[in-house]
């Protein structure tokens, strides 16, 4: 099969109008763009089909299958869903949907699962024998239309590969998966379950596998054989077996292979990849739909590119659709197979277009998306990578000494490249709510950019620049060069910025890594590569410096606090010198007072946005790394769980050992109260959890007349 077209409302923030003409879907963009969204309403809409059920938003599918009949089924809001094929009215629906969709995801979220998937399980599972009595000859009953894939499936998707006669079969275990030899193949039954499965093929299969618990591959592929069975009848037949959670007569299958290694032994992009193998190989033929969420997740950036290699012989006559945040994945595909959402909507290729002119060859199409959709009103523009992962490092160890700055970063490629960019968004209107700032080197080539890149002449001896006013007014784009340290004379670009100690060392080691490399280079290419090897180096230690080694660093971040000021009081009167701005915000540090949560085996910590106004507005900023509670109680309010699930979703909580959640990153919550209930997973009173570092709650601290 292969869509053509899909337009949706009302679903989530979805307002899309697809149009499309190969067969990968590929979707792009920053978290809480719409992406997730998109893979449940793909199983949203043909699980309503599926069980002739209905759902609650507009849409309109259209594809083709592989007798090249257009089918296309509408459903408005409160209408029942219509199906026309080749354009002719059609009442039975069940003969032109696709076979299965299959729904591969090896992580530890489950949303998709509970929102899409669950429903049609169950009844799968209440029709599990009906199905299994109707014989070999109708295989693909053996398997529920929706079919959801994960990591329980490992142990089933490999056995089914190792049994397979296929060439690239053979190729996948040993290349990919690394196997040379499986040692034995040991099988956990449970046979007090036979009963539910009398005279099914189901059974029937088990018990020719059942005389024994543990076989040699050869010695099962013969059992196969013998009973004329393949490596499709495999998987298929163990799925059904090990997959009803109370009736299962399979419950285990352990393989070993290479001198006593488990499944558990590879790693968790291998294990991924097997799960991608085996399903596009056994879990559904022609005419189905394929959908993987970030099937690169912790897969090696050398092995990204096999999930493409992958699809090829299969996407013919399939349609894949996944999400992925991977530029390596994102630069295998065409321009026609990706698209770029933002906040539910579909990104103006137009838009990329302009991008992609100013930009060049600096931005591969992902590092685009990410620009295009991001939501800081912050945006740093700077020469180099090392730049960026300098100032990021730098922000990370300060961060708390500037609880109110916030902003995303991005290497340009060059000081060349800054203004073409800056001047192409500002002519485009395409800054409204946001800064941009460039950060020049302070050495000949960045003063030279910086004073030939139309930006003003210092304002009242500011450190910054405005990009200069046409026929707009604006306060949205700024250029600085980086502060010299205290006593530096001499050029001064980001290495500068740490005492010199720190440089020389990276230097020694980079001489040392050299030296032995010396022959049939010119001197010039030999001095190049020190310097490369040395800048490398030091970026790479610097995230283990303390926090003194980034004490250059401050003037950078005053000056960028001082330019949010700017733009948030648009007032062109802030204060003249920059010492007494840095004074202010040494000031506001001070008076930074931290709380803390503790319960059900979690810690957080945060700070209320406004002390001053606590009584009227109680919004506090949940600190990046605090802890969440893996599980809501039963009793948890189902507001809070939805938010929770939200923050899970656009990744602003991350999963730890299975453990608990942390925070990527600050996080603001309109009350105490509201916080303290996500943190902990249950109905919670902030006022009396939230405690300062003497143990005094905030109701002590603020409310002592209640």
């Amino acid at each position: 099969m292969q869509i053509k077209s899909l337009k949706i409302s009302g679903y989530k923030n979805l307002n899309i109008d697809l149009k499309h003409e190969t067969d990968i879907i590929a979707a792009i963009g920053n978290n809480g763009s719409g992406k997730s969204n998109l893979l449940e309403a793909f199983c949203r809409i043909f699980g309503s089909l599926y069980d002739k059920s209905s759902v609650d938003f507009t849409y309109e599918i259209t594809f083709v299958n592989t007798e090249n009949k257009t089918i296309r089924v509408k459903k408005e809001k409160t209408k029942k869903a219509i199906m026309f094929v080749n354009d002719v009215r059609q009442i039975a629906m069940e003969n032109y949907l696709p076979q299965r969709i299959i729904v591969i995801y090896s992580g530890e979220e489950d949303r998709l699962w509970r929102n899409c998937i669950e429903e049609n399980y169950k009844k799968y599972i209440a029709n599990i024998n009906k199905s299994a009595t109707r014989g070999t000859n109708v295989m693909t009953e053996l398997l529920p239309a929706m079919l959801y894939l994960n990591k329980f499936y490992w142990h089933i998707a490999l056995l089914s590969i190792i049994c397979s006669d296929s060439d690239d079969n053979k190729t996948f275990v040993k290349n990919i998966l690394k196997i040379d030899s499986i040692e034995k193949i040991k099988f956990d039954f449970k046979k007090g379950n036979y009963d539910n499965y009398t005279n099914s093929e189901i059974l029937r299969f088990i018990k020719y596998i059942d005389v024994k618990t543990e076989y040699t591959i050869d010695e099962f592929k013969q059992v196969l054989g013998t009973n004329n069975y393949n490596a499709d009848d495999v998987f298929k037949y163990l799925y059904t077996s090990f997959t009803p959670i109370s009736t299962k007569i399979l419950d285990d299958i352990t393989i070993v292979f290479n001198d006593n290694l488990t499944i558990e032994d590879l790693s968790e992009g291998e294990k991924k990849l097997l799960l991608i193998k085996a399903s596009l190989e056994f879990a559904g033929q022609e005419d189905c739909l394929f959908i993987l969420d970030e099937p690169d997740a912790h897969i090696h950036v050398s092995n990204k590119e096999e999930i493409i290699k992958m699809f090829n012989p299969y996407k013919h006559n399939r349609q894949i659709v996944f999400t992925t945040h991977s530029p390596t994945l994102t630069n295998c595909l065409d321009d026609s197979q990706l698209y770029m959402l933002d906040c539910g909507e579909l990104m103006e290729k137009e838009k990329q277009a302009k991008l992609n002119h100013l930009i060049g060859d600096s931005w591969n199409r992902h590092e685009m998306g990410a620009f295009l959709a991001n939501k800081k009103n912050m945006i740093l523009l700077v020469e180099g990578k090392h730049d960026k992962i300098h100032i990021e490092t730098a922000f990370h160890k300060l961060k708390e000494e500037y609880p109110t700055l916030d902003f995303a970063i991005y290497s340009i490629g060059g000081e060349d490249k800054i203004r073409p960019l800056m001047t192409g968004l500002y002519e485009a209107g395409d800054f409204k709510g946001k800064t941009y700032i460039a950060i020049y080197d302070n050495d000949k080539a960045g003063v030279e950019a910086i004073n030939k890149g139309g930006f003003d002449r210092n304002e009242a001896n500011r450190a910054y620049r405005k990009l200069r006013k046409d026929k707009k007014e604006h306060n949205n784009f700024f250029a600085v060069t980086l502060p010299k340290p205290s006593g530096s004379t001499n050029d001064c670009t980001i290495e500068n910025l740490f005492d010199a100690s720190r440089y020389e060392e990276a230097y020694k080691e980079a001489v040392n890594k050299t030296l032995g490399h010396f022959a049939n280079k010119p001197i010039s290419g030999i001095h190049e590569d020190i310097i490369c090897k040395s800048k490398n180096i030091l970026a790479e230690k610097s995230k283990d410096f303390v926090k003194e080694d980034f004490k250059h660093f401050r003037p950078v971040f005053d000056l960028l606090l001082e330019i949010q000021n700017k733009q948030i009081t648009n007032d062109e009167r802030t204060q003249e010198n920059p010492a007494e701005t840095t004074i202010q915000n040494e000031k506001t540090k001070e008076k930074t007072n931290y709380y803390f949560l503790e319960a059900r085996g979690v810690k957080a910590k945060g700070y209320l946005l406004d002390e001053s106004k606590i009584m009227e507005d109680s919004s506090i900023i949940v600190c990046k790394d605090a802890e969440v509670a893996l599980n809501e109680v039963s009793s948890c309010p189902k507001s809070v769980v939805n938010m929770r699930n939200q923050l899970i979703e656009e990744r602003v909580l991350k999963l730890v050992d299975a453990k608990y959640y942390i925070f990527t990153q600050d996080y603001t919550f309109n009350s105490v109260s509201t916080a303290g209930s996500v943190i902990l997973g249950q109905n919670t009173n902030g006022w009396k959890m939230w405690k300062d570092e003497k143990g005094n709650t905030l109701k002590i601290l603020f409310r002592k007349g209640e």
